[in-house]
């Protein structure tokens, strides 16, 4: 066991109770009690049943109202700034294309940002094991800024691409620490409710960024989309160094190289990393720079097959030192949501990067009226995801709202396929409002169900993992976007516009060439290719209805997983000296619990047979 490791048990015990078990939650040791370094970091703990270290739900052990409120704020505006980083580049793309005479790299904008986040975001997970949260943290966000001032300052397209990937890489650590930091920090009573309150914040992330990008773009430079960053992620900065962080865990004073590469596993990340960049290469030049059947594709995809298959041989082998451990992902409820956060992002980039898209080529609005018309998106999301965060804890359970959720997305992006230049206002709002309900109540469901199965030392890395999964997907689905969007407009020129190059068209940006048209007075041809763009961009929707329904059946792997409001004192006191949870019982909410250390021999026997508690092992 390495020095400096805390867990916390997944179990309604009340926290004077003793109870000897044999059960062993998902990352915790062999031995039988922790190092007396990591008791004393917090204070009135115990030793429990599988060598873990259980946290009190009280002011003691975790930060209290005002130092929390200060911390969560702060979060809140790192939140703020990534998604509307994320967002804000959506309505500044036209003006972007015209200003580089290119639409080809439309996809890189958002591709390259999300390649390297996906790349990076494991090893970030054992980061935050192992070094400070806080410096961490702020490295992160320095590495975010940097890539901001790169766009900022971009000459060419090609630079705007290179400072998107910078960012990506300093965006990489970000949420998921601040998601770890979250759970650090706040008692497990209070976790749903502020998880609300920042997924409330990405949405309004993402409801600000349109209407901002689209007033810059158009009255200011695009280039203010990323110079915007730069005061705020100081600000967030500075309140970071000025707060107290909590104290998650001794560390290692002293470290050899061979201590990095292990506990870091960078011979996993060496080749975890150029599998990623290999297979979003090849989905994003594939069909449009090169030909699917040209060796430099085959060989892309070869190489990102051969390359996660080595990955995976060896994160079996490396055990729980992995970057991704195994003891982690084979259980049911990680690797379910790992796949519905996967498609949730996935189609929610898509319809965020091509739906303003089509309201500036297709309807022909402005940049701020475009990020106008998306708001019935964001307003709706926002909402929902404090309801949900509200209801989650009343229903019980996580499946009922993921799969409501996951529903009206499905419903939603189906009807926008439907979208033509003639379509009602109230059919695209309505279209809109569906798809908002739905996110906004299912987007939460993985994350809680993901850390409320695991023990306290293993929820950066699952955190990780969690949001991998979703930047990943993300990356994937905006390059299949960017490949359909392409071939389906070249489509559509043959069709609707066959005088036209459609090499011109592509090359002329999205709204310059109808402009264009219009200007000499053709007006017959600038219909037509309205008509081409129309037809490319709701075909971009059907992936997204694809990522919704595949994130339905994905979310019936939550199964019966609960999450329970913390007991009163008084029922916890009526069911103290009654028998521990029976075997196939599973609940996910953290409560607390004190109890005696069984032997290392009981808890290996636990561990081999079961591999988890029975607190939480699946039904």
């Amino acid at each position: 066991m390495r020095p400096g490791h805390q867990w916390f048990k997944l179990s309604n015990v009340d926290k004077t109770q003793t109870t000897p078990s044999t059960d062993q939650p998902l990352g915790s040791p062999t031995s039988a009690s922790p190092p007396p370094s990591v008791i004393q970091a917090l204070p009135e703990t115990t030793a429990a049943t599988s060598g873990e270290v259980l946290s009190k739900d009280g002011d003691d052990d975790y930060l209290g109202p005002k130092a929390l409120y200060i911390l969560i704020s702060s979060l809140m505006l790192v939140v703020i700034i990534l998604t509307l980083d994320q967002s804000i580049l959506a309505t500044a793309v036209p003006y972007i294309t015209n200003e580089f005479h290119t639409i080809t790299d439309i996809g890189w904008y958002g591709a390259a940002y999300l390649l390297c986040t996906a790349s990076l975001q494991p090893l970030t997970g054992k980061i935050y094991t192992y070094f400070s949260l806080k410096y961490s943290f702020l490295a992160f966000l320095g590495g975010f800024e940097l890539g901001s001032l790169i766009c900022a300052l971009a000459k060419s397209s090609a630079m705007l691409v290179i400072g998107r990937a910078v960012a990506g890489m300093g965006a990489s650590g970000l949420i998921n620490g601040a998601l770890t930091i979250l759970t650090v920090a706040a008692p497990p009573s209070k976790r749903p409710t502020l998880l609300a309150i920042i997924m409330a914040m990405a949405g309004a992330g993402q409801l600000l960024g349109p209407l901002v990008g689209g007033a810059l773009t158009q009255h200011v430079s695009w280039r203010w989309c990323f110079w915007i960053n730069l005061p705020i992620g100081g600000l967030t900065a500075v309140v970071m160094l000025l707060i107290r962080f909590p104290p998650y865990k001794a560390r290692k004073t002293k470290w050899t190289f061979r201590d990095i590469v292990n506990d870091f596993d960078l011979l996993g990340f060496a080749v975890f990393a150029p599998s990623c960049i290999m297979l979003l290469l090849a989905l994003q030049w594939g069909g449009i720079t090169y030909a699917w059947s040209s060796a430099t594709l085959i060989g892309l995809i070869g190489g990102s097959v051969g390359g996660f298959s080595t990955f995976a041989l060896w994160e079996y082998h490396h055990g729980e030192a992995a970057m991704i451990p195994f003891s982690l992902v084979r259980r049911r409820v990680v690797y379910s949501s790992l796949v519905t956060t996967m498609c949730q992002f996935g189609g929610l980039i898509l319809q965020s990067y091509y739906l303003p898209l089509w309201f500036q080529t297709v309807k022909g609005d402005s940049p701020t009226m475009s990020a106008v018309d998306t708001l019935p998106t964001f307003l709706t999301q926002i909402l929902f995801a404090v309801l949900s965060g509200a209801l989650t804890p009343r229903i019980g359970y996580l499946l009922p709202l993921g799969l409501f959720g996951n529903t009206f997305a499905s419903i939603s992006a189906g009807l926008l396929t439907t979208l033509q230049p003639d379509t009602s206002l109230g059919k695209w709002v309505g279209y809109q409002i569906l798809g908002g309900m739905g996110r906004g109540v299912s987007t939460q469901q993985p994350l809680q169900a993901v850390q409320s199965v695991v023990t306290k030392d293993m929820v950066p890395v699952a955190t990780a993992t969690l949001m991998w999964s979703q930047t990943f997907g993300g990356a994937i689905l905006l390059g299949l976007g960017q490949t359909a969007f392409l071939n389906f407009l070249r489509h559509g020129l043959k069709s609707y516009a066959p005088q036209l190059n459609p090499a011109e068209v592509i090359g002329a940006g999205a709204t310059n060439i109808i402009h264009q048209l219009e200007a000499k007075g053709d007006f017959v041809t600038g219909q037509q290719v309205l008509r081409a763009y129309n037809y490319a961009i709701t075909h971009v929707f059907y992936l997204a209805m694809g990522c919704a329904i595949a994130g339905f059946f994905a979310t019936m792997g939550l199964g019966k997983t609960k999450v329970e409001k913390k007991a009163s004192k008084k029922k916890v006191d009526e069911e103290k000296g009654e028998e521990a949870p029976s075997h196939g019982t599973q609940k996910t909410d953290v409560s607390d619990a004190n109890s005696t250390t069984c032997s290392p021999s009981v808890q290996s026997a636990s561990a081999e047979d079961k591999g988890i508690s029975s607190a939480v092992l699946s039904k």
